[in-house]
């Protein structure tokens, strides 16, 4: 870019007060009304569907790599600031959607004050509102990455120069503003914050319960995680699972069956089978299983090129769910504690130098996380694209190749499927999970984002 374009660029980021189911329609780069439109004070505002969904789909996919390059941004974390994020997404558009409703005034008794007299830009509020929260949500993250934050919001905001007014400008970054600090205000309140604390059983551990796995014996992480505030109060409230398998030693015994399934199947891996699994481990890469999921999202909503009311009320139903998820599953997880395979293999089966194709995440068995996630993420897919929708994933191309589903549900259960393969999880605990997760999907999809 020549300096003097960069300069200009530069001048209209300071300026804005900003630097703190297939294809069947095209939808507008941004909208279809005149360039500069000035309304009558008493015009209804634009609808949010009249716009492309491009800039939440590019702020998600500059979030993706903030996890992945952010320290301390694992899972939990990563999903919980993907949750936050495309709340403040829909929060900020939901005013030009007029069969929706706000969602943070229903959780929170809390309402934006919205001028219907000025004629808001909904891209423009959308760039300021994501642009807002991530740099709260990725206070910590390095220069390089703040820049990145800076250049992406000041783009988007260069670009809408010549498509509205600078007052409709302002007013619609001021508004989108106002949305990101509220959203992650209320955010602080929730659980997710550090430190949190580990969970370190009583030596000697009981037969049957969880222990440090090898090979770095950490601490249980997360312990006081499944006593979070979801985003859709009905989560938290959720029941637990039925317990696991009964535990037992007895080779006759129905859990020593399931923990020599692990390792049967660990012994007649294919080549195949490890792809799928190291895909959905996410590294060297080191994305996580939301962030992965959130791709995938972002991938699909690019293919199938959303407007951008439905690309705001997706992120806002997949990103919430996939977040609340963890929860009930970690309630489950430091309520039963219950032994991994790699321990019982070991011990047991009596298979002393046996490994998983990755490390054993350091928590409990049941349920297993990664499960429950895709299940929430699942069930939101399905209600956006269809069970039968066939996909390619897209995120580790170079790495290990393009992964193809016939159907969400072959998605679904290839993900948590991915977690048995590797040793990690017996079956049950996935199958429970995936239930655990789809429960999740199905009370974020009835709350009432539509009115009434």
């Amino acid at each position: 870019m020549k300096h003097s374009s960069l300069k200009l660029l530069m001048v209209l980021f300071l300026f804005s007060g900003s630097a703190s189911c297939k294809k069947e329609t095209t939808v507008p780069e941004e909208n279809t009304h005149e360039s500069l439109r000035t309304l009558p004070s008493h015009a209804a505002l634009f609808h949010t569907k009249q716009f492309s969904g491009k800039v939440a789909t590019d702020w998600f996919t500059l979030e993706a790599d903030l996890c992945r390059t952010t320290p301390g941004f694992g899972p939990g974390i990563s999903g919980r600031a993907l949750a936050y994020t495309a709340l403040a997404l829909y929060e900020s558009v939901v005013p030009g959607m007029p069969s929706y409703q706000s969602v943070f005034s229903r959780v929170t008794g809390e309402k934006f004050n919205i001028d219907h007299k000025k004629d808001y830009y909904w891209p423009a509020t959308a760039n300021a509102s994501i642009a807002e929260i991530i740099r709260k949500l990725f206070v910590a993250t390095n220069t390089t990455n703040k820049a990145a934050i800076n250049r992406l919001e000041a783009k988007y905001l260069a670009s809408y120069q010549d498509k509205a007014t600078v007052e409709q400008l302002n007013s619609s970054v001021e508004f989108g503003k106002m949305v990101a600090n509220a959203v992650f205000n209320w955010s602080k309140s929730d659980g997710g914050i550090p430190p949190f604390g580990a969970y370190s059983p009583t030596l000697p551990v009981p037969s049957g319960l969880w222990e440090p796995t090898p090979p770095f014996f950490a601490p249980g992480v997360s312990p006081n995680w499944g006593n979070n505030r979801s985003i859709i109060p009905a989560v938290s409230s959720m029941p637990l699972p039925p317990p696991p398998t009964t535990f037992s030693e007895d080779p006759s015994s129905a859990f020593y069956k399931m923990a020599n399934d692990v390792y049967q199947q660990s012994t007649r891996l294919t080549a195949d089978d490890i792809l799928l699994v190291k895909t959905w481990f996410d590294l060297p890469e080191n994305y996580n299983g939301q962030t992965h999921l959130t791709k995938v999202l972002t991938q699909l909503i690019k293919e199938e090129n959303f407007d951008l009311e439905k690309t705001a009320a997706a992120y806002a139903h997949h990103g919430i769910a996939v977040s609340d998820a963890a929860i009930p599953c970690f309630k489950a997880k430091y309520a039963y504690k219950l032994v991994r395979p790699i321990t019982y293999i070991r011990k047991v089966l009596g298979h002393s130098t046996w490994n998983t194709v990755f490390p054993t995440p350091p928590h409990p068995e049941y349920t297993a996380a990664h499960a429950a996630i895709s299940g929430a993420s699942a069930t939101v897919l399905r209600y956006y694209f269809g069970n039968n929708y066939p996909f390619t994933d897209h995120t580790h191309d170079a790495l290990y190749g393009p992964f193809s589903y016939n159907t969400i549900e072959e998605y679904e259960k290839g993900s948590g499927w991915s977690r048995v393969l590797a040793g990690v999880h017996y079956l049950p605990s996935v199958e429970v999970g995936l239930e655990q997760g789809r429960t999740v999907g199905n009370l974020v999809l009835a709350f009432p984002f539509k009115k009434e």
